[in-house]
C-alpha cells in the first residue's frame, strides 16, 4: 500500500461546502451550531464554511424577528439556503417531442415546455428544436441564461461520460452523435447527459 498522505484543501473545502449546504437544503433554517451538530464539523469550520457560501449567495443569514429578540436578548444567527441563487434546467429528448423543464436550486419547478418534432428528423433538426424551447421557456419565465448553474438531459440510448451516444437507435443520426459537446455550446454551465431511462430512476428514487 502507498504511502498516505494529506489531501487537498481545496478538495476539502469543497466537501465541507457540500455537506454544509446538504445540512441547510433539509431545513427551513438553522444556527451555526444545529449544523456543526448535524454535520459533525467543527464549529470553526461551520463557521467558515457559512461565511463562504454567504459571499457566493447561496445563503443567506435569515432575519430574526422584532419580538422574538425584545424577549429573548439577541437571539442565535440562523441561516437558510437560497434557493433562488440560480436555476437548473432539464431536458427530455425523445422520438416525437422535445422537453425543457426550468428548476430552482432546490429542485421546485418554475415552468415547462414541450415541442413537438417529427419522429424521422434528423439530429440538427432535433437539436435545433430543443434550443429554440430552452430561448422560448427562458423568455417566459424571465429568467437570464447567466443564471443557469447546470443543465441535465435524458436522452434514449448507450451515453458515455462525455455526453457521446455511443449506441442510439431510437432517433435518426443518433449513433455517435456529440451530445454533451453539441449542447454545451448553448450554456456557460455544466451540462450533463445521462440515459433517459437511467435519469428516470434517479427521479423516481429522488421526488417519487
Amino acid at each position: 500500500m502507498g504511502r498516505l498522505t494529506g489531501g487537498d484543501p481545496s478538495l476539502l473545502r469543497r466537501i465541507n461546502s457540500a455537506v454544509v449546504l446538504h445540512a441547510l437544503r433539509t431545513t427551513d433554517c438553522a444556527t451555526l451550531t444545529e449544523v456543526t451538530r448535524v454535520t459533525g464539523l467543527s464549529r470553526p469550520t461551520v463557521e467558515g464554511v457559512v461565511e463562504g457560501l454567504i459571499e457566493a449567495g447561496l445563503v443567506v443569514e435569515k432575519a430574526a424577528e422584532e419580538g422574538a429578540a425584545r424577549r429573548q436578548g439577541r437571539p442565535a444567527r440562523r441561516f437558510r439556503f437560497r434557493a433562488e441563487a440560480g436555476h437548473l434546467l432539464g431536458l427530455e429528448i425523445g422520438p416525437h417531442r422535445v422537453s425543457v423543464l426550468l428548476a430552482d436550486l432546490d429542485g421546485r419547478v418554475l415552468g415547462a415546455l414541450s415541442k413537438e418534432v417529427d419522429e424521422t428528423a434528423p439530429a440538427d433538426e432535433r437539436l435545433d428544436r430543443l434550443r429554440t424551447a430552452v430561448a422560448e421557456l427562458l423568455r417566459r419565465a424571465g429568467v437570464a441564461r447567466s443564471s443557469l448553474r447546470a443543465v441535465g438531459v435524458g436522452s434514449p440510448g448507450i451515453v458515455e461520460a462525455d455526453g457521446t451516444v455511443r449506441l442510439g437507435t431510437a432517433l435518426p443520426e443518433w449513433t455517435g452523435l456529440r451530445l454533451g459537446e453539441r449542447l454545451s455550446r448553448s450554456f456557460k454551465c455544466p451540462v450533463l447527459v445521462e440515459n433517459d431511462a437511467n435519469a428516470a430512476a434517479v427521479a423516481e428514487h429522488w421526488k417519487g
